[in-house]
């Protein structure tokens, strides 16, 4: 008894430490995975740079809608251009935030009052703090835009077609201590059915520009410049389907003219054969003889020796006697 009494203790301690690995080598699997994955996403978040450009994009949003001309220096471009793109890019932010119903709109025209806080805050993240900001009415190629002293807002007219482009961004990089951001122009329409403004992307770009960034203050990027991009939009390099129409073709209408004349000359002919098919019917063979009479009749009377080919051709005996009579009485 006591033999298998310690039998069973031992198996029983083997069993447990066969769990207990087990349980250990689960945990190590799961552990595996758990590092695995965090090691892929940690990976993919490093190559994936979508919020990045997104956050580029929303920054230019303005500068893009109404397609602003290349520039070396912010100094050297007219401030109204900025402040206009400033005032729609932050409506476009308001709008992609679902806060376009938290503005105040005015009681006359309908138009948002958009606060010139917002306004410079835009401008400020855009074009850095050194920027010279202004406050006021000014008129723009678009729009005039009203200010509200009161309201200390600007009155802005959110109906309409406004937007010619948004902004796609492509591709990131920094080179001689300035960040490089080109952006794709997509031609949009920014009207939508209710009459507010919508700012969607139906279509690829069109064109390419790169907008450069230098650091300033706090190691924040600013806007600096704006330029021409050596990206180019991709050609269409399919090869061009034959034309399904003559007319498309010169050559192919100089051939189809001469296979139409020739087949025009074909029917000509055939018709021309098949006349005798035709006569061969009971009206049309009557016809054909008399004509063929008549035709032989002035053939002879014109050769003039007709009388003897007649003789010979069925009334021998009465033609030979009368040329006979006639020739003893001239006689």
């Amino acid at each position: 008894m006591a033999n298998s009494r310690e039998e069973q203790l031992r198996n029983s301690r083997r069993l447990a430490r066969q769990l207990l690995g087990a349980v250990a080598l689960a945990l190590v699997v799961i552990g595996l995975f758990t590092v695995l994955n965090w090691c892929v996403g940690a990976i993919r978040a490093a190559l994936d740079d979508s919020d990045r450009r997104e956050r580029f994009a929303d920054r230019v949003y303005g500068l893009v809608m109404f397609d602003v001309l290349p520039f070396d220096d912010v100094s050297a471009v007219d401030s109204t251009v900025f402040r206009q793109a400033a005032i729609w890019g932050t409506v476009y932010q308001a709008q992609k935030d679902g806060t376009m119903d938290d503005y105040e709109r005015d009681s006359t025209t309908g138009s948002l009052i958009l606060p010139q806080l917002e306004v410079d805050t835009y401008l400020t993240n855009l074009l850095g703090p050194d920027y010279p900001l202004e406050e006021g009415s000014f008129e723009t190629e678009e729009f005039i835009y009203n200010y509200d002293a009161d309201r200390q807002g600007y009155l802005v007219p959110v109906t309409g077609a406004v937007a010619q482009y948004t902004p796609e961004v492509e591709k990131i990089w920094t080179q001689g201590g300035k960040t490089y951001v080109t952006v794709g122009y997509i031609p949009t329409i920014s009207n939508s059915s209710n009459g507010e403004l919508s700012l969607t992307a139906p279509t690829e770009p069109t064109k390419y520009m790169d907008f450069v960034f230098s650091r300033g203050e706090n190691r924040q990027w600013y806007l600096t410049a704006l330029q021409e991009s050596e990206m180019q939009v991709e050609t269409q390099t399919s090869a061009t389907p034959a034309p399904t129409s003559s007319i498309d073709d010169p050559q192919a209408l100089v051939q189809d003219n001469l296979d139409s004349t020739m087949t025009d000359a074909a029917g000509t002919g055939n018709g021309t054969a098949s006349e005798p098919a035709e006569d061969t019917t009971g009206e049309t063979e009557p016809t054909d003889e008399t004509t063929t009479d008549e035709t032989t009749d002035e053939t002879l009377t014109e050769d003039g020796g007709g009388e003897g080919d007649t003789g010979d051709s069925g009334n021998s005996g009465e033609t030979t006697d009368e040329p006979a009579v006639s020739t003893a009485t001239s006689d």
